[in-house]
């Protein structure tokens, strides 16, 4: 696998790029002409029915199935692709997310190797993300271009893209405990607090101000609904936890341990400055996101998959860890497709939650050498 990527062609950005683009051009084309996209379809009407002050949240079965789940500003924020034709902003929605997602990849502070096998490790699982039309790769990015951000210590630009992330899926916010390993911790508290008023208000471009509040109460009362209703459906650590040891633990006391979990490396103040603890958190960011929630999805492990490679990245890469890694590229990544054997899926990787059980193990293994490894001093990062 690895001489593969020291192979000049394979190794080389205009070609995985050149990929990548072939990949959503080929995606696109299929879904204009051949099967179309609920998902998309749920995306553009939220603008119609937010101008026309319609419930954004009721179910409209001549538009699209299921229901929509995103909040008011969404609409709004995205106007720019949702205002062309139908046609033509679903065929460039699949080269937005791609573009933004393989852009914020190219900006880590990793070696020209790792972001290679950043790439074509992940590929399949962009290409499951953006078949479904989905948001995730951009919910996969904003974390990073967040952490870029940081990084350059710019914290008002740091709270644009999580207050961004937070109005496509809350659970973006998570990214939000990277500020505690950066200075200027007031003006990142009151930049989020300015983008979120300036992101709540923003839908009022194109609706009134009753209408966007009753918009907002139907949103908090739908995302209550979606997480009763999908609770038994997810793909996380609270179906693995429910089938280990038992269906009664409650969810929220699942999630109460982990951020418990995730929060303990905090105690490790020593390590902030140093790039490769950083980067561990921002891996920890991503994959917990995705296995924390309740109603997490298959296409929704591009975040966690992105995650995992940073970890890779920084990690010691022992044999434990190149295991976890195998076991993330064949349970994770190739299980949903039709290059993984139908009935090995349904009848053993469905039912036992193999998509989410490497991502599981890796992050435990994450934070176990976050409280274990020395940081500094390591030479994996350029």
């Amino acid at each position: 696998m690895l001489s593969f990527f020291k192979k000049p062609i394979f190794s080389d950005y205009r070609f995985i790029f050149g990929v990548l683009t072939l990949l959503a051009l080929i995606i696109s084309v299929r879904t204009v002409f051949v099967s179309q996209s609920n998902n998309y379809a749920i995306f553009y009407h939220t603008l119609d029915h937010l101008v026309e002050g319609t419930d954004l949240y009721a179910k409209y079965p001549g538009e699209y199935e299921d229901r929509n789940h995103y909040a008011p500003s969404f609409g709004a924020l995205f106007a720019p692709i949702f205002l062309l034709p139908y046609s033509l902003g679903l065929f460039l929605w699949h080269f937005l997310i791609t573009a933004v997602w393989v852009y914020a990849i190219y900006r880590l502070p990793l070696t020209h190797p790792q972001k290679v096998v950043f790439y074509w490790f992940a590929a399949h699982e962009l290409f499951t993300a953006i078949a479904n039309s989905q948001t995730n790769p951009l919910i996969a990015a904003l974390p990073i271009f967040s952490f870029l951000a940081f990084e350059k210590r710019q914290p008002i630009w740091a709270a644009f893209f999580l207050i961004l992330g937070f109005n496509i899926k809350i659970y973006s916010l998570v990214g939000g405990a990277l500020f505690l390993l950066y200075p200027q911790k007031g003006k990142f508290l009151l930049s989020m607090v300015g983008w979120g008023v300036a992101t709540v208000l923003f839908p009022l471009l194109f609706t009134t101000p009753d209408k966007l509040l009753w918009q907002y109460q139907n949103w908090a009362a739908e995302l209550l609904n979606k997480s009763d209703g999908d609770a038994w459906v997810n793909t996380s650590i609270h179906r693995l936890v429910h089938q280990i040891f038992s269906p009664a633990i409650p969810g929220p006391a699942i999630i109460v341990v982990g951020i418990l979990i995730f929060c303990s490396v905090f105690i490790h103040i020593q390590h902030y400055r140093d790039l490769t603890f950083r980067l561990m958190l921002l891996a920890s960011v991503l994959i917990f996101q995705v296995i924390f929630n309740p109603v997490a999805e298959s296409p929704t492990y591009i975040i966690a998959v992105s995650g995992v490679m940073i970890w890779w990245s920084v990690c010691p890469q022992t044999i434990y860890d190149r295991v976890l890694l195998l076991a993330c590229f064949i349970f994770t990544v190739l299980s949903p497709s039709d290059l993984f054997p139908k009935v090995l899926r349904e009848e053993f990787v469905k039912p036992c939650v193999l998509k989410a059980l490497p991502c599981v193990l890796i992050w435990f293994r994450l934070i176990f050498l976050m409280h274990t490894q020395p940081m500094l001093g390591r030479n994996t990062i350029s």
